[in-house]
């Protein structure tokens, strides 16, 4: 358990170790800044004549602070007290050549060696003060080189911990840009733009992060060109399946009519009439349970039951039909048949109808009653061929066929077919091929 708690992340590892990193670097520049300071100073030449009038002012400050105060050579408390309010300045009172104060006196005896810090006095170096109990002689020396020490030590220090800090801050600003790059970036995703990549050079957990984003906008993204094109897969289907319907649905409604109105020469035209009926109805229930399995299957494309026919029956009943149903509505139609030779084909047999079935409603909307609908069948080169024209009711376009003949076209292509439509001259062109499988 405690192990986990000790266990820190690659950020806070690199922080830790930058924070350390740059203390150990600032530490060294200071010490290295200090001995080169010291160095120099150490070997530095002073002309202490500058400093004569200094020495000459404090001791007559001193000689007043004597007098005024009735101050004994013995009483080393008062020196000492006096001494404590010089700035940088060394006092010695030597009597009979004795020393009996010296204000370095605790430097001297626990580090003897630093005695360098101060140097040999001024001219005129000495001034007699008269005590209330004898005279002695003041030394006094002026501290330069321990100024010029304390005052670059004291920079120095300020310059490493600036230092210091600006490498921290440094580090710390890297750190927020990258993060208001994420956010920058997160921005931009919520605008719309799943494409976007957050870039990112770092190796730690904010890489991990912008990782994590960019491979999550990268699975939003392609769900959504999914939604998009199953969203586009549906309108599709359901577009093309009720423009199907809308084709053996007005054949329905037509035969109905003809019976309701008693439009039938004997019993047999009726029951032809209501087995077309039937016919269509069973498309009908066919197309909608097409478009009902297809969503209840959790949108899944329609897969194609494709079986082998005998191609001469099946496209004889299908042209014969449409011929039928032409008829019946009042248009004039002259089917074709060069179909010599038996052969099979390979086909989803629901589908290949639904593509007659929407040349048939093509032509009950625009096809003119008073010019024949011509189709044929023919073998050549293994291959199908099966052409249809019409002319073309007035004010009427290839726009017009839109959304059923592009759907047929992908039902014929699925099958390694081909659809072309095409006007010339007003009249409606179709040619459909596919292939064909002969008996030995």
């Amino acid at each position: 358990m405690w192990v986990n708690r000790i266990k820190s992340s690659k950020l806070e590892l690199k922080l830790m170790l930058k924070v350390a990193s740059s203390g150990a670097v600032c530490i060294l520049i200071y010490i290295l800044l200090i001995n080169l300071t010291f160095y120099y100073i150490d070997h530095m030449n002073v002309d202490s004549e500058v400093y004569k009038d200094k020495i000459l002012s404090t001791s007559e400050d001193f000689q007043n602070y004597v007098t005024e105060n009735n101050v004994s050579i013995k009483d080393i408390g008062a020196i000492k007290a006096w001494d404590k309010k010089q700035n940088l300045t060394h006092i010695k009172l030597v009597e009979n050549n004795k020393v009996v104060y010296d204000s370095l006196d605790y430097i001297t005896r626990i580090t003897p060696k630093v005695s360098y810090i101060y140097y040999e006095p001024a001219k005129n170096p000495y001034q007699v003060i008269s005590f209330s109990d004898g005279e002695a002689s003041l030394y006094i020396t002026i501290l330069y080189k321990q100024r010029i020490e304390q005052r670059m030590d004291y920079i120095i220090g300020i310059f490493c911990v600036l230092l210091f800090f600006i490498s921290i801050f440094s580090e710390f600003k890297k750190l927020v840009k990258d993060i208001l790059e994420i956010k920058k970036g997160i921005q931009i995703l919520e605008g719309g733009n799943l494409t976007f990549e957050i870039q990112s050079k770092r190796k730690d957990e904010i890489t991990d992060l912008v990782n994590s984003i960019n491979r999550m906008s990268k699975e939003l993204d392609f769900q959504r060109k999914e939604e998009e094109i199953l969203k586009q897969k549906n309108y599709d289907l359901v577009t093309s399946i009720s423009h199907d319907i809308r084709t053996p649905l007005t054949t329905v409604n037509s035969y109905i009519d003809l019976i309701l109105e008693g439009k039938y020469s004997d019993a047999k035209e009726l029951n032809r009439f209501l087995t077309k009926i039937k016919e269509k109805s069973i498309q009908i229930n066919d197309l909608t349970d097409n478009l009902f399995s297809h969503f209840l299957n959790q949108n899944k494309d329609y897969t194609y039951n494709f079986e082998t026919i005998i191609g001469n029956e099946f496209i004889r009943y299908l042209l014969s039909s449409m011929e039928e149903s032409l008829k019946d509505k009042g248009y004039q139609v002259t089917i074709e048949l060069d179909l010599k030779d038996d052969f099979f084909l390979k086909v989803d047999v629901m589908q290949i109808e639904r593509v007659f079935n929407n040349l048939e409603g093509n032509l009950i909307k625009y096809a003119r009653k008073s010019n024949p609908i011509i189709y044929t069948a023919s073998l050549a080169n293994n291959m199908l061929y099966i052409t249809g024209k019409n002319y073309i009711l007035k004010n009427n376009s290839l726009d017009s066929h839109g959304v059923g003949i592009i759907n047929c076209q992908e039902i014929i292509k699925l099958h390694s077919g081909e659809m072309r439509t095409f006007i010339e001259d007003e009249s409606y062109h179709v040619v459909i091929t596919l292939p064909v499988y002969l008996f030995p």
